[in-house]
């Protein structure tokens, strides 16, 4: 019997990075999350993808 865990689970992201300013920077792409797990009759395979983008202030 095997506890917890996923069968498979994988995470691929690509993004690019910019600089504003020495406080404020930016990052903007894409990234795709797998996972396969199944217990006692529960199933979940899945893959979720999208973009993704943030903002990061420098103190």
């Amino acid at each position: 019997m095997r506890v917890g865990g996923a069968d498979v689970d994988w995470d691929v992201s690509l993004a690019l990075g910019y600089k504003f300013t020495e406080t404020i920077s930016a990052v903007a792409g894409y990234r795709a999350v797998g996972v396969n797990y199944e217990n006692d009759g529960f199933v979940f395979d899945v893959v979720e993808q999208g973009p993704i983008i943030g903002v990061a202030f420098h103190f």
